[in-house]
């Protein structure tokens, strides 16, 4: 036996009149049987009405409360097809709650009867708050427009019928578990044993998010090492994985519950339908893709058990990182009110970081890149390496700001992003100043990457094929001073395309500093992905991925919050890497 709750204010109704099709739709809905019923011996489906209304200011006023209630139904025309109205019909008046407490709908499914659970229920409503409650306590729930309003999972009355017939014909959903481990071999046994068991996977560091039926999750349990954590009432179609920058999606969207929380990466429950994303006047600040299976979103490297021997050179470099000039260039930029694209004071950021690479003895050269309407500029300071036939190797980063709650002209220290990729730039353009390697060197500081990667991506569609060949690999830092995780941590993020690098940066991690390594091969959103685009291995070097940084893009991206050791043990890792690469023909 199933129940389909209906809210009424604006979903059957709007101003005390009956929306287009409400009643044909709610007679269409009582039509239909279950999975059971097939053969016309099944129950037809029941209708139900959930709805906020006139608080009592004393239990005995109860029952005069309800039959107004009533009376609307007759007014409407409806009341017959909700009787009897004492178990179908279910009013905060009578509970002491307003949707969506959990009260509520446990009082609306336990009317309908005595073996019903939430899982039975399906709710109606235009609330899309109301919705998301509803799933988060186990219920199915369908998101109506409004209309002339926002538009919903439906739009029209009508097109309830399908979606109520597939919630009574569906076979029982498929289950969510959360497991945690960390050790490699326990990993592989969960994950092995998921598939084994015809349940698939997803992994986020140390968790593994399985899906399955209920058999197939108690063999995946079963094995040693697994202690899964059941997420009731979570549909596996309504998994999606977001990647973020900062907080900012569940910044933008609070009432989304978030299955797993890693910060940079979330698995949501989210319907199809309100994953879409919707056009922004800057860069989304976030993506939303449907679940990968069997997939590590991103790992933690587990480090060899022998340090590589480092070459004299290499660790010369490493040791030339100097955290006094890096805490003085982020000084610098942070300093500027905003580094908006389009600003005069980006301009002057771009003017000064120019003047500090010239000083440091690289040769430079500025690119204009048009973004929306106005023009911004890439910086490009480049030294020619020793070798024949040379390629080059690219660093990067953004130098631009952005507040995007408040606005362009607002302030936007952009102290972590990207002040601290940006200065980063600057001391790894300091500690080889006086290295020529076999291959060129070129750094890069590009604008508009906040409003679209409008810099990088303005700066790869110039490159001819040769030029594009002769990119050795491209080492982008954004946001590097950020702590999210209890040791310091740095997630290298590419594709296959950028494994050798990614590999080699790990290793230079391990072989030079204490950090803890995290890899992905999703990339998003930040200078790397145009050249990963083409072909060119490319890696995002970003604070670790545990926590997130919830002041970027703000006014509170200040210098209070930075971690300056988390940023030179991730300056000393790039540097060694580099080195290794210019140096190798």
């Amino acid at each position: 036996m199933k129940i389909v709750l209906f809210d009424l204010g604006n979903t059957l109704e709007v101003a005390g009149v009956l929306r287009p099709a409400a009643r044909e739709t709610l007679e269409a809905v009582a039509a239909l049987h279950d999975g059971a019923g097939r053969d016309g011996d099944g129950h037809g489906a029941l209708l139900g009405l959930v709805s906020d209304f006139d608080m009592p200011a004393d239990p005995a006023d109860v029952p005069a409360i309800q039959q107004r209630y009533y009376t609307l139904l007759d007014q409407l025309g409806i009341r017959d097809l909700f009787e009897p109205v004492a178990q179908r019909v279910t009013l905060s008046t009578e509970v002491g709650q307003f949707k969506p407490a959990e009260a509520v709908f446990r009082t609306a499914v336990a009317k309908s009867g005595p073996t019903m659970a939430l899982a039975d229920a399906l709710f109606v409503t235009e609330n899309l708050a109301h919705v998301l409650a509803a799933r988060r306590l186990g219920l199915k729930a369908v998101h109506v427009g409004v209309p002339g309003g926002a538009g919903g999972e439906v739009d029209t009355l009508p097109e309830l019928v399908p979606l109520v017939r597939a919630f009574l014909d569906a076979a029982p959903p498929d289950e969510v578990h959360v497991n945690r481990a960390t050790d490699p071999a326990a990993v592989d046994a969960i994950t092995s044993a998921a598939e084994t068991a015809g349940a698939t996977w997803t992994r986020l560091g140390d968790a593994i998010l399985v899906t399955g039926d209920s058999s197939a999750l108690r063999r995946a349990a079963s094995t040693p090492g697994a202690e899964p954590e059941a997420r009731p009432g979570v549909r596996r179609s309504h998994l999606h994985l977001v990647t973020q920058n900062g907080r900012q999606f569940q910044q933008e969207h609070p009432d989304v519950p978030v299955v797993v929380d890693r910060g940079r990466y979330l698995v949501v429950d989210l319907a199809p339908r309100e994953a879409r994303q919707p056009a922004r006047e800057y860069m989304p600040c976030y993506s939303v893709r449907g679940l990968p299976e069997n997939t590590v979103v991103f790992s933690q490297v587990t480090p060899a058990l022998t340090r590589r021997p480092a070459a004299v050179a290499e660790a010369e470099r490493v040791e030339a990182v100097s955290r006094i000039a890096f805490e003085a260039d982020l000084r610098k930029l942070a300093g500027f009110r905003t580094r908006h694209s389009t600003s005069a004071e980006f301009l002057s950021a771009a003017e000064w970081v120019e003047s500090e690479l010239h000083g440091l003895g690289y040769p430079t050269s500025v690119q204009p890149v048009p973004v929306q309407g106005g023009t911004t500029r890439n910086v490009i300071a480049e030294r020619p390496g020793s070798g024949a036939g040379r390629e080059v190797v690219v660093v990067a980063a953004h130098l631009d700001s952005i507040n995007v709650r408040d606005g362009a002209a607002a302030p936007a220290p952009g102290a972590d992003d990207n002040g601290s990729g940006s200065a980063g730039l600057l001391g790894i353009a300091r500690a080889l100043s006086d290295h020529t390697g076999a291959r060129d060197l070129r750094f890069i500081l590009f604008g508009g990457e906040e409003q679209g990667l409008f810099g990088s991506l303005h700066y790869v569609a110039g490159l001819d094929d040769a030029e594009r060949a002769r990119i050795h690999s491209v080492l982008n830092m954004d946001m590097i001073a950020g702590r999210n995780t209890p040791a310091p941590t740095v997630l290298l993020e590419g594709s296959a395309v950028s494994r050798s690098v990614i590999d080699s940066l790990a290793a230079a991690a391990h072989s030079h500093t204490s950090l803890a390594v995290q890899t992905s091969l999703m990339p998003f959103n930040s200078d790397h992905v145009p050249f990963i685009e083409v072909g060119v291995p490319a890696v995002l070097t970003i604070e670790g991925a545990d926590g997130a940084n919830d002041r970027i893009h703000t006014a509170r991206d200040t210098l209070d919050h930075i971690d300056h050791d988390l940023a030179v043990e991730i300056l000393r890792m790039n540097v060694a890497y580099l080195v290794q690469a210019l140096d190798q023909i």
